[in-house]
Formats: C-alpha cells, sequence, structure tokens
C-alpha cells in the first residue's frame, strides 16, 4: 500500500512520515508533498492508495486538490488534517466523500488507528472490484456461447419453451420481441496451413469480434454457428435484394465479416427472405443456407438473396465414370481421365446441387480410384484410412467449384510423366522436400505427413509427385538418408551405438540393428568392425 502525506509544515510531514510504524499497518512506501499542487503531480505519477491532507496550504487548499484528485480516483481513502473544524469545511468533506478528518495538533496513535482502518476499506473496495471483473469477464466469454445456442435454437425449434422466456434478456440476445428479422447464413473456408485445425477456435475469435463490435451491436444482430460450422445473423429489420430495400446494408454487413473473419477465410453469405415471427425463422434460415451453397458456383464476392436462385437439381457419383476413369488410368491415359473430371465439373455446374457434402461426395469417389490405381501402379504408397481422412479434410475446405476441379486435377497431374519444362519447374519443390527430410529426418514425430504440411501438399500427391521426379518412393528416400547418416556416425569409433541411434530419429537400439541390418546386409557392429579395418 502507498500512503501520500500533504501538508504544508514541514515539521508535521517529517513526524507524520519518521514517528509512525507505518510497515505495521500495511504501508510499504511513503511519499510527501508541500501543497496540493505539488501533490497533485505526485498523486497522479505514484497512484496512492490512502491520503493523508491538510486543508490550508498556499497555492492549492487540500480541498482543491482533493476535488481534482477525486476525478482520477474516486474510491481512494482522504483523511484530512486541520485545526479549523468549521461548518463550510465539513461541507466540502462530505460532498467529497472524505473518509474522515482527524484536528490538529496531531496525536500519532489516532492517525495510525485511521490509516489503519482506511486501509481496510481500500482492501475490501479492490477486493471488491476484483471480483466484479471476474464476473465481467466470465460474462464477456460466456455470451458469445450463449448467443450461439440462442441462434441454434432459434433457427430450429424456436417454439421451445425456454426460448422466449430467455428472449427477454435483451441485454444478453439484443433481439426485439417481434418480427420482422432476417437471416443471414455464412460460408467459411480456410487452410489448414493458415489457421488452427480445430474450427472452435476460429469460430470463437469471429464471435468475440462480433460481440464487440459497434455496428453489429447497433443492429441488435444475434450471431452464432450452427451444428454445421456455417455462421448465423438473425437480424432484426426487413432487408431485400434491392438497393431499396436494404440492400446496401447487407453488403456492409459482408464487408464488416470479411474484416472480422481476415484475409485467411474465404466468406461468402447468403440471405433468407424476411420474416414476421420467431416460429418462421427456421424456414428463413434454410433459404439462407441454400443461397450461402449457391455461392460454391460463383467468385462469392457479393451476397446472394434466396429470391435469386434458379434452376438447381441433385447430383449422386456416376459409378461408371468412376470406372471409365479408373482403366483410362491403368493404361497410362491421364489426359482421358483428366476429360472425365473436366466433363464431370461442367455437368455439375449445371446442376447446381445445393447439397455441397453430397456434391463434394462425388469428386472423392474420383480421388479414391486415382489413389488406389497409384498404389497399383507403384506410384504412391499404400493408402490407408486416415490419407483418406486427411483428403475430405483438405475437400471439405476448398471454397468452390472450380477449386474442387484443380484439387482433383491435380493427383492426376502426379500421376502423368513429366516434360521437360515440368521437370525444371519440379526441381524446387524437391529441392525444398530433399532439405525439409535432411533437416528433420532425426526428429521424433517426423513423418510422411509432416512433410506434406510442410509443403503444402496431400500426403498421397506427395507420394506421387516424389516417385514421379525421383524414380524413388520418399519412403526409401527417407531410408537412404538414414542410413547414410548412420554409416557416417559408425565410423567413428568414439560415438556410442545408442547415440547413432537418436541421431537417426530411432530410440530403440534394437529396432536401429533390425532396421541397419535389413538394409545394410549386416549389424552395426559389424559395419563399424569393417569400417575400422
Amino acid at each position: 500500500m502507498k500512503l501520500l502525506i500533504i501538508d504544508d509544515e514541514t515539521r508535521t510531514r517529517e513526524l507524520l512520515r519518521n514517528y509512525i510504524p507505518w510497515d505495521t499497518v500495511g504501508i510499504d512506501e511513503v511519499e510527501t508533498a508541500r501543497n496540493g499542487l505539488q501533490a497533485l503531480e505526485i498523486a497522479m505519477q505514484r497512484k496512492p492508495d490512502i491520503i493523508l491532507c491538510d486543508i490550508r496550504m498556499p497555492k492549492m487548499s487540500g480541498i482543491e486538490f482533493a476535488s481534482q484528485y477525486r476525478e482520477t480516483d474516486p474510491d481512494c481513502p482522504i483523511i484530512f488534517l486541520s485545526g479549523f473544524s468549521d461548518k463550510e469545511y465539513l461541507k466540502s468533506a462530505i460532498q467529497l466523500k472524505v473518509f474522515t478528518y482527524i484536528e490538529k495538533p496531531v496525536n500519532l496513535n489516532e492517525v495510525r488507528d485511521v490509516v489503519e482502518s482506511a486501509i481496510r476499506l481500500r482492501k475490501e473496495e479492490q477486493k471488491r472490484k476484483e471480483e466484479e471483473r471476474k464476473l465481467q469477464e466470465g460474462y464477456d466469454h460466456s455470451l458469445p456461447y450463449l448467443r450461439q445456442e440462442m441462434v441454434r435454437r432459434l433457427v430450429s425449434n424456436p417454439q421451445s419453451p425456454h426460448v422466449i422466456p430467455a428472449l427477454r434478456s435483451r441485454e444478453t440476445f439484443l433481439l426485439p420481441a417481434e418480427g420482422p428479422f432476417t437471416i443471414v447464413v455464412s460460408s467459411l473456408y480456410w487452410s489448414l496451413y493458415d489457421l488452427p485445425e480445430d474450427p472452435g477456435v476460429t469460430q470463437l475469435r469471429i464471435l468475440e469480434a462480433i460481440s464487440g463490435c459497434s455496428c453489429f451491436n447497433e443492429m441488435k444482430a444475434l450471431a452464432g454457428f450452427d451444428s454445421i460450422n456455417h455462421l448465423v445473423l438473425i437480424l432484426p429489420g426487413e432487408y431485400g435484394s434491392s438497393y431499396r430495400n436494404g440492400r446496401a446494408a447487407i453488403e456492409g454487413i459482408y464487408s464488416e465479416l470479411c474484416a472480422i473473419a481476415g484475409p485467411a477465410i474465404d466468406l461468402r453469405i447468403g440471405i433468407g427472405q424476411t420474416v414476421f415471427s420467431h416460429k418462421e425463422i427456421p424456414e428463413s434460415y434454410r433459404q439462407a443456407s441454400r443461397a450461402c451453397a449457391y455461392q460454391y458456383y460463383n467468385s462469392g464476392s457479393k451476397p446472394i438473396f434466396s429470391d435469386a436462385l434458379d434452376y438447381h437439381s441433385p447430383v449422386v457419383t456416376n459409378w461408371e465414370e468412376v470406372r471409365l476413369m479408373r482403366d483410362q488410368l491403368r493404361k497410362g491415359h491421364i489426359d482421358e481421365a483428366k476429360r472425365i473430371v473436366r466433363e464431370w465439373t461442367a455437368y455439375v455446374r449445371k446442376q447446381k446441387d445445393l447439397d455441397i457434402l453430397r456434391l463434394k461426395d462425388t469428386y472423392f469417389q474420383f480421388l479414391i480410384a486415382i489413389m488406389e490405381t497409384a498404389v497399383q501402379l507403384g506410384l504412391a504408397e499404400i493408402s490407408k484410412d486416415t490419407e483418406r481422412r486427411y483428403m475430405w479434410k483438405e475437400i471439405d475446405r476448398i471454397p468452390s467449384l472450380e477449386g474442387l476441379e484443380l484439387y482433383v486435377l491435380s493427383f492426376l497431374d502426379a500421376m502423368a510423366e513429366p516434360s521437360e519444362d515440368e521437370a525444371g519447374a519440379g526441381s524446387g519443390k524437391m529441392r525444398e522436400i530433399m532439405r525439409y527430410i535432411h533437416a528433420h529426418f532425426h526428429e521424433k514425430g517426423f513423418t510422411i505427413r509432416a512433410i506434406a504440411d510442410h509443403v503444402q501438399l496431400s500426403e498421397t500427391y506427395l507420394c506421387a509427385y516424389f516417385k514421379r521426379h525421383s524414380r524413388q518412393t520418399i519412403k526409401e528416400y527417407i531410408t537412404d538418408t538414414r542410413m547414410n547418416k548412420a554409416k557416417e556416425l559408425l565410423s567413428d569409433q568414439n560415438v556410442k551405438m545408442i547415440e547413432v541411434a537418436l541421431l537417426i530419429g530411432m530410440t530403440d537400439a534394437n529396432y536401429f540393428t533390425t532396421f541397419f541390418k535389413r538394409n545394410a546386409g549386416c549389424t552395426p557392429s559389424e559395419f563399424r568392425e569393417r569400417a575400422a579395418r
């Protein structure tokens, strides 16, 4: 605790400072000032917890000082010292919420006791404020979740008995009791390499930003992510597709959302028709979701209103096309396989299926066929279920039909024989892959997936790409790299066998021996003996 003593009499200041054992009551810093003007400067810098202040002083009186300092710290206990107990003084002291006053000449024991009481008050006040701060922080932290839960209820079951009573808390849920309401649904796509894989981290950041944004608070907009990770905004008011009916405001909302999301996120929005009661919100939500899905076939740079939707029809996997592509790949006809994918994209673009997951699954089946054929031709390692899940995650984050087609075509590119130009262009990527392997092959947790993440390729594509450019699988190259390093280390008689194993990324000496013998035809000890001859 810090104490500031203000008195124009030097003797009184020194008496109060030096003859009271302040440390016994919890004061560890004591400052003094000879008048209110000097005290104001010190107080602004030092922020005292308790103030002992004389009333009558030159340049600035205690009353004037207290009046000005109260604007900075309205809660600091101020104890006046005065030999003039007149009514005007008492009135001023009451108005300034002075803790108490002590008449001069001062009694040191009385001063000590009064200051000790003021310290207790100050600590209680600080504790109360800290508790309020923690409660507010807890409320602020939970507010986006509370609002999200309300959004989910409104778009699925607005007639739930808990919804209407909860909406009466306007401070929490913002929405008015009656419509009109307009629903906005937004899809968000981002790369695994740019943002955390867990969508909850990014979603919470966005919801907290919306919750603290004056634009959305003024609109009384309620925001939350639905069960399929779409951002949903429930807007009070009527917004239509024409500028006369509020399109400009929707475009402003889109710009604000893009700024909140940041450049790493591709954000697209669809808007449902305005409804006039809570029970109609689910239908508007479905319309907005369909409009948002329609963005998959466009650039996504402008909002789409549900009344602008035209023909759309479902698509399902054409297994005959998948089989035909597999046959073409086995014959080495990569261009024919590409033609099949491009023709499928042209067909899909006409159909405009609004079930984007169903649409993506048709391309996923092409990918599985490509991957399995690559394994059969020896261009890739045997695939695992984890690789399929990884590819699906990548597909799920592609924001457009055009991007989806390019992603599948990139796998076919990996299976094609490189031209001279392609071989030159690929050399830079190969050098990057090889550098990463040499820098990290000895580390715990080193995997092909780690390499793929570093060079921003899928694991399957990386394996096919590497074999196409090196005529060797990436696993074989990693094994050769480890073996060359092991032989180099074994040539030094001072390096222990377990150290060699650790330096090539193996923690088990027995496994290292098995690995070395399988690839070198002799044990590490036998190799060392030969090298020493």
